[in-house]
């Protein structure tokens, strides 16, 4: 597991004072960056060996506000040839669950514009990352 933290945006706030639902997909995609580059840096050939989402989940537990300080810890609960599954737990300062999503990540060549198999030092990290169900 990688815990990124999160800045939550006065904009990301919907006129309840929560933040609104599709800001998460901003949190998931923040995290999952830094939950690559903290190992790959910036050097990667993201073109060669890149990613596409399939499908992002998201279920609510507690509303978050702006006030609340975030973290979004990521980790993989599936691996497979082209594929996996990365999961994000979203935790406010006092460590409650505010929200748990999942990605569905193609590795994706963007030269040939087709799925690839997943690089073996991405399968590592992603290996080093797994959490069962």
């Amino acid at each position: 597991m990688i815990a990124a933290p999160i800045q939550i945006r006065f904009s990301d706030c919907d006129m309840g004072g929560h933040v609104h639902n599709a800001a998460y997909l901003h949190y998931f995609e923040s995290a999952r960056i830094h939950f690559f580059i903290s190992k790959f840096g910036r050097d990667w050939d993201w073109k060669k060996e890149g990613l596409i989402i399939k499908k992002n989940t998201i279920e609510y537990h507690i509303p978050t506000i702006l006030e609340d300080d975030i973290t979004v810890e990521v980790s993989c609960n599936h691996i497979g040839n082209k594929s996996f599954t990365l999961t994000y737990h979203v935790y406010n300062q006092d460590r409650i669950l505010k929200a748990y999503g999942e990605s569905v990540v193609v590795s994706f060549d963007y030269h040939q514009q087709k799925p690839v198999g997943i690089p073996e030092r991405m399968r590592l990290h992603l290996e080093n990352h797994f959490l069962s169900a």
